[in-house]
């Protein structure tokens, strides 16, 4: 398990590098840590690595300097990175126990600090170091401190256990989260492989498909359009299609609005069985024989069966519809729009909208987290053909997923100069009779704001809120074959 931890005052790109190790020592209930009497602080014991020094021999050499005993590292099971200025400093955790008596050679600050060892019960640390936040407006070198060694202790309570979120890791090949807390620091945390095949691990740059997390990037990029005047989301879609019209059930124009199809309101009923199963080596399939129904990736021609407003009916093949607008609107591909108006403006590298020509490229420059069938089956060619980039093509880090969703917070609360505070309302203003859906999103209670996705080759969940700023973004590589409460994907938004 890796868990990264991003300090306020980190630079954007780190030049100096520290590593250490450290000892979780249970004895009888309690646990060895350190105690500063003169700061009075308390740190699990480790210290910094030697030149040629394996962490392993690190940890062995650390604690008996530092408390005296001789340990047995057992366990690696967390390795901790904090980035805090130019810094950034791994942590090695081992699972250690006591094996003898050996010699304390403090040095000489750690003899002014007036350290020494101590054994307290296990749960009352763990009390001590989740009152980090406590220490921000005294030190955030020891509030930094404290948080690690209090993620480090959870890490450690799941070892060996059936604890929910252990089971959940253990659900999925390869899994990322970020969070933000109301207090606007990040921490990333990420487990597994992104490819089972060839041993790669998951890390912080492991691009995930967002499947339908993309409607939400879309509805941004619709608003972007109409800020630029360039349509009027309460305006039939038809005013701005040319080359393919959406028609009503009795073969006539439809009058279904931008604003019904990104609500999911507009009348569109996807066929059975569509939108999966067409792999990379696959014919490519248009955008216009989706829509029409010609292939096997959606045989039932995009129509508005039923009166626009009156039901909801979660469409892929709508925002199929958004995604042909859009292209028309600009005479661009509709990925090329979502990247000049999303991601280049919010600084985003690693997101992008999988049409094939994508895939290719971004496949060779960075690590794409391969995926799985719900039987843990590889999908042939990696990851699917996804036509419907709108719907569910989108793919990223819960990283830079987390920068998308704090900015639209800040949009929501009118301090966004990428996304007007107006742009942003509309799009959390539930839609009419339907009181949990806004614009590509979905509304939970006052104040909290969902985007999901699940596809053969993954799911996942974002979640905000835009009162408390708070934000957790999981991404996983296979498809669980059941929802995201049930697979645990929802659970991992709370941790």
């Amino acid at each position: 398990m890796t868990v990264e931890i991003h300090g306020e005052n980190r630079f954007e790109t780190y030049t100096k590098t520290r590593e250490g190790s450290r000892a979780v020592i249970i004895q009888d209930g309690k646990i060895l840590l350190s105690h500063e009497l003169n700061s009075g602080w308390w740190l699990i014991p480790g210290g910094g690595l030697e030149e040629g020094e394996t962490p392993e021999e690190c940890v062995i050499r650390e604690v008996e300097e530092e408390t005296g005993y001789i340990v047995c590292p057992l366990k690696h099971f967390l390795v901790m990175q904090e980035y805090y200025e130019e810094y950034r400093y791994t942590g090695y955790y081992f699972v250690c126990e006591v094996t003898g008596n050996g010699q304390m050679k403090l040095t000489d600050a750690e003899k002014r600090r007036g350290v020494q060892p101590e054994w307290i019960p296990l749960q009352d640390a763990i009390e001590l170091f989740s009152k980090h936040e406590s220490y921000a407006s005294v030190s955030e070198e020891q509030r930094g401190a404290y948080q690690r060694e209090y993620l480090a202790l959870r890490e450690y309570m799941t070892l060996g256990s059936e604890s929910p979120e252990q089971q959940i890791y253990e659900r999925f090949p390869g899994i990322s989260c970020a969070y933000t807390d109301a207090a606007g620091r990040e921490k990333l945390k990420y487990n597994g492989l992104a490819d089972k095949e060839n041993g790669i691990p998951v890390n912080g740059n492991t691009v995930f498909p967002a499947c339908s997390i993309s409607k939400f990037v879309t509805a941004m990029t619709v608003m972007k359009l109409e800020e630029q005047e360039l349509l009027n989301i309460d305006d039939p879609v038809n005013r701005y299609l040319h080359q393919w019209k959406l028609l009503a059930a009795d073969g006539k124009e439809s009058d279904a609005t931008i604003r019904s199809i990104l609500t999911h309101t507009s009348g569109i009923v996807d066929g059975d069985d569509s939108f999966y199963g067409l792999r990379r080596n696959d014919h490519e399939v248009g955008l216009l024989d989706v829509l029409e129904g010609r292939t096997p990736y959606n045989k039932r021609r995009t129509v508005s069966e039923k009166q626009p407003g009156t039901e909801f009916e979660y469409s892929d093949a709508g925002y199929c519809v958004l995604q042909l607008m859009i292209r028309e609107i600009t005479d661009s591909a509709f990925e090329e729009i979502a990247a000049q108006y999303v991601f280049e403006p919010l600084g985003l590298n690693k997101t992008f909208f999988a049409s094939l020509k994508n895939i290719e490229l971004r496949e060779k420059e960075q690590s794409m987290a391969a995926g799985y069938d719900s039987e843990g089956i590889l999908i042939p060619g990696k990851y699917p053909q996804i036509p419907d980039l709108a719907a569910s093509g989108l793919w990223s880090t819960p990283g830079e997923l987390m920068v998308i969703a704090k900015e639209f917070i800040e949009a929501v609360n009118g301090r966004s100069s990428f996304l007007s505070r107006e742009s942003a309302q509309e799009m959390i203003r539930p839609a009419e009779s339907f009181s949990w859906v806004g614009l590509g999103l979905f509304l939970r209670g006052d104040d909290t704001l969902v985007s999901q996705g699940w596809g053969e080759n993954g799911q996942n969940m974002l979640k905000m809120n835009f009162v408390t700023g708070e934000v957790s973004v999981v991404m996983t590589n296979q498809d669980p074959g059941v929802d995201q409460a049930e697979s645990g994907v929802e659970l991992l938004t709370e941790l």
